[in-house]
């Protein structure tokens, strides 16, 4: 989300809060909330549910099943364990405060409020260049590429791309604010990297496999309130946590109420752009760059 905006490898954004972990001896679970709405109606609307683990454990984290989750009036349904999802078609809207109740079926009770942010930066369109790699057999090196307008109000913004509609873990999206790059317009401006190989391919799918021909690229903007981006930095501070809270982070902020609980509820407005690969290797320099380096 940072074209101009967030300059690529915009990992550089830090956090003064150290996140510890529980030791063996002092471990206590946690219920850990993953509830990030939008404003894409055409998405499915999910709030996910499980138990943290101790550090010392190998296993997946529980699912929680069996709880009454609602946002507002609308209520989420249990689609697989520990996954709860909202009508079809049902999408947040800016200037509406939203109120997330969870009851688990144990009795435990939990509550936030979340109002989405105006939405930060327009993203008229997306181009992608290949920029490294020589051949389909060896790891490669793609980037997208951005046409936009970052707006004057401060603004904090996720980063995250898809390959045919399959995205990789939310937690190695890239998060950053707009201090530097406040009020500009964006033109080509190489805001994600797209790492292709056979071994992260087998391990988190076709959202890293090696680009061909007809392949939809899309780059998503997600415009958070500072909350949430203060959380998402804390989150990840000492390293990528896949899936989220594995193992339990400690101190990491939060705005849900109740007994031993984690995560954050937020909404989001999101901004959208696709591309389809005609030459997966086409040039980097004679594409995107505006200007000769």
């Amino acid at each position: 989300m940072k074209k101009i905006l967030i300059p690529l490898l915009l990992a550089l954004v830090s956090c003064t809060e150290k996140v510890d972990l529980q030791s063996r001896s002092d471990y206590h679970e946690y219920l850990a909330v993953e509830a990030t709405l939008t404003d894409r109606k055409e998405d499915p609307q999910r709030i996910t549910l499980s138990r943290t683990i101790s550090y010392f454990r190998q296993e997946s984290q529980p699912m929680v099943s069996g709880a009454s989750v609602r946002v507002n009036d609308i209520v989420f349904d249990e689609k697989e364990p520990g996954v709860y999802e909202a009508p079809e078609g049902y999408a947040c809207e800016e200037g509406v405060e939203y109120r997330l109740r969870i009851s688990l079926a144990e009795g435990d009770d939990y509550e936030a409020e979340a109002t989405m942010p105006e939405n930060g930066f327009r993203l008229d369109a997306v181009d992608y260049a290949f920029a490294g790699g020589k051949t389909m057999d060896s790891d490669s090196l793609w980037t997208l590429a951005v046409w936009g307008y970052e707006k004057e109000i401060e603004s904090c913004f996720l980063l995250t791309h898809a390959v045919n509609g399959l995205y990789p873990p939310f937690s190695m999206a890239i998060v950053s604010d707009d201090k530097f790059f406040n009020s500009a317009e964006v033109a080509g401006f190489p805001i994600t990297g797209l790492l292709q190989s056979e071994l992260l391919r087998k391990q988190y799918g076709d959202c890293f496999k090696y680009l061909e021909t007809g392949d939809v690229l899309t780059q998503e903007v997600w415009t958070l309130d500072k909350g949430y981006y203060d959380y998402l930095v804390a989150l990840t501070m000492g390293g990528v946590s896949i899936p989220l809270f594995t193992p339990q982070p400690a101190n990491v902020p939060t705005n849900i109420r109740g007994e031993r609980v984690l995560g954050y509820f937020a909404v989001c407005p999101v901004s959208r752009a696709s591309v389809t690969v005609e030459d997966p290797f086409r040039p980097y320099f004679k594409r995107l760059l505006p200007f000769p380096l």
